[in-house]
């Protein structure tokens, strides 16, 4: 039994160009996926960008101005619109469901909060950005700053923080984002070399009684070692997300995933919400 995907980007997110909402439903359906919910992006932190960076924004339509990054708003009322449509086509063959990407909702927590009380079915938390001298940076940026390892635990700290302070949100996504982006100066990145700031992050999250994702977007290998700590520290479930910003990555390694986190003691739920439970 595959899971629901529950961590996908649309046209509706500034990031993903080539995506589509229809798109993304027939593909899920092609894969015998029983459910998707759309988490496109509601980033709210400015970010100082690198050029490299710069230059992937206005690659894809966005705009920089001097160096700064301020991402566009998410279109809430034409995306919920997209999101009934897609319902109306598909929805006897596919479970469908509106839910949103929060950015940093504890740096922005009125907003956050407001955008937390619009009817989103899943509100998926994730850290992006991080603190440097002249405002914040995109963990990818943010190498240029620091050896590769004070990065990842840069990261892993404010993920903490994020858990601790926001209630914004039911599903933590992609715990190990920085390691998308090591660098390799002091080698190959290893989770087990972090183990002890996953596990405080982890333990955060399961003592607030929310879910941790399982990001298939293929930037870093299924992680087993990962779902090992969340269930030691008490983690109750976990979600799976692709992550995907174009319809072909609906679902990608979802068997794998569902293999590893039956394989740490999870199982599907009963619940319709989509989560995987601890067993």
């Amino acid at each position: 039994m595959l899971p629901r995907d529950q961590h996908v980007h649309t046209q509706w997110s500034a990031d993903a160009p080539t995506g589509s909402m229809r798109d993304a439903c027939v593909r899920a359906i092609e894969l015998g996926l029983p459910g998707v919910t759309f988490t496109d992006h509601a980033d709210l932190t400015t970010l100082v960008v690198s050029d490299e960076t710069a230059a992937y924004i206005q690659a894809i339509g966005g705009t920089v101005t001097d160096g700064i990054f301020r991402p566009p708003p998410l279109e809430i009322a034409g995306y919920l619109d997209c999101v009934e449509r897609c319902r109306s086509e598909f929805g006897a063959s596919l479970q469908i469901r509106a839910g949103v990407e929060l950015g940093d909702p504890h740096l922005h927590p009125r907003a956050a909060a407001e955008l937390a009380g619009r009817g989103f079915e899943l509100i998926v938390g994730s850290v992006h950005s991080l603190r440097r001298a002249d405002g914040f940076a995109d963990a990818a940026d943010r190498y240029a700053d620091l050896p590769d390892a004070e990065v990842v635990r840069e990261y892993l700290a404010e993920v903490t923080a994020m858990v601790q302070t926001s209630d914004s949100f039911a599903v933590l996504a992609h715990i190990n984002y920085a390691a998308r982006y090591w660098p390799g100066r002091q080698g190959p990145y290893r989770s087990a070399d972090f183990e002890d700031e996953y596990r405080v992050a982890l333990r955060a999250l399961a003592g607030s009684g929310r879910a941790l994702e399982i990001n298939t977007s293929g930037w870093l290998p299924l992680d087993a070692s990962l779902l090992s700590w969340w269930r030691a520290v008490g983690g109750q479930a976990v979600s799976f997300g692709s992550d995907a910003h174009d319809p072909v990555s609906i679902g990608r390694e979802f068997a794998s995933a569902a293999a590893l986190a039956q394989a740490a003691g999870f199982g599907p739920g009963s619940d319709g919400s989509g989560m995987w439970l601890r067993c």
